[in-house]
């Protein structure tokens, strides 16, 4: 099949050999877009250091040899195109997205798909999956805007383990998708107030698009401070002082905010960790246990986060369309790459297979 693979630090569109054979309880889909994630962006930018980490942190679903191509992409939609033996809730044609993992079927393993030198992503014509990780894709909802179920998810998911109450207040920090879909679940679980902190332009303008209260360019504003002066005014935003506590979710992913919101974060208040960078950190672990503060990186229970955001898009409750702000074909991802790393131009970027 054709895909745009990555090898030796580059994008080229090659053909490359097919997906395994199915197993009992997987599924083939023939792509037909799929999102850049941001994990994509930080696996190409450095496929050694992210094997080196998945691989010390015992997560075999994203390690794979780095001296082989990949195929990359997990935020896929398409059109199912064959079914394994054991399947019965999907149907040659049904339209499907999904969290991408599939079981390999050598070892047993779960991979993420892309992150797998056999199990190819979906920046190529077709992938393989476990159906159970699959789901029917509402009429009404195209696939296109059915590929932001993935990483709007992640949002919901977050916003469940963090036990997030409406007397509480959310400062969402880093407003690209993940950071959206933590709004839009803050809004949709009645948060007192959300707060967004974004540097770019664009992406504010997005965070206030899907519901959030008060946005702020940290290079302008201390979102915390102006939470703080909130509080001690009686502000109405924020209810009752007291009643109940500042979340934040950090969704940047940039080296050394854990440890500055040690620092800054109210006592007693809690750090929800969405997304995370893969070089090493210093923090002062005392300072969480002097202020207080819990901080989580995804540990908790939570339920149907996916099936509950693709619901939300099929009910147009997210303007899907203003998150993608570009698409291309195969012969476009490595320019698609390059883009994304400009936070000011894009957001989520499609690839079409």
């Amino acid at each position: 099949m054709k895909a745009a693979q990555f090898s030796n630090g580059a994008f080229t569109v090659a053909d490359v050999p097919d997906a395994p054979a199915l197993a009992p309880a997987q599924l083939r889909i023939d792509v037909t877009a799929c999102g850049i994630c941001g994990s994509d962006l930080s696996m190409s930018k450095d496929p050694c250091r992210f094997v080196h980490v998945a691989e010390n942190a015992g997560y075999p679903l994203a390690t794979f040899d780095t001296d082989r191509p990949v195929v990359l992409g997990h935020e896929y939609a398409g059109i199912v195109s064959e079914i394994g033996s054991a399947v019965t809730d999907f149907a040659v044609g049904d339209r499907v997205a999904g969290i991408g993992l599939a079981t390999d079927t050598a070892t047993g393993i779960p991979k993420i798909i892309g992150y797998s030198n056999e199990y190819h992503g979906a920046f190529g014509e077709q992938i393989v999956v476990d159906a159970f990780w699959v789901r029917h894709v509402p009429d009404g909802l195209s696939l296109e805007h059915a590929t932001l179920a993935e990483p709007l998810h992640v949002g919901e998911m977050h916003m469940q383990q963090s036990g997030l109450t409406p007397a509480d207040s959310a400062l969402v920090i880093g407003c690209g998708t993940i950071g959206l879909g933590a709004i839009v679940a803050a809004k949709a679980r009645g948060a007192q107030l959300v707060i967004a902190s974004e540097p770019s332009p664009k992406r504010r303008e997005l965070a206030a698009k899907m519901g959030a209260d008060i946005v702020v360019d940290p290079n302008e504003q201390d979102p915390i401070e102006l939470w703080n002066q909130m509080v001690a005014e009686g502000n109405t935003l924020v209810g009752q002082a007291g009643a109940g506590i500042l979340i934040a979710y950090e969704c940047s992913g940039r080296a050394g905010i854990l440890g500055t919101l040690m620092h800054t974060m109210p006592f007693n208040s809690r750090i929800q960790v969405l997304a995370a960078p893969f070089g090493d950190e210093v923090i002062i672990p005392v300072v969480g246990q002097f202020r207080r503060i819990a901080i989580n990186f995804g540990h908790g229970p939570y339920e149907n986060a996916y099936d509950i955001t693709l619901q939300r898009l099929a009910d147009g409750e997210i303007d899907a369309e203003s998150i993608i702000t570009g698409r291309v074909g195969l012969d476009g991802v490595a320019e698609a790459f390059a883009a994304l790393r400009d936070p000011e131009e894009h957001v989520k970027i499609l690839v079409l297979p």
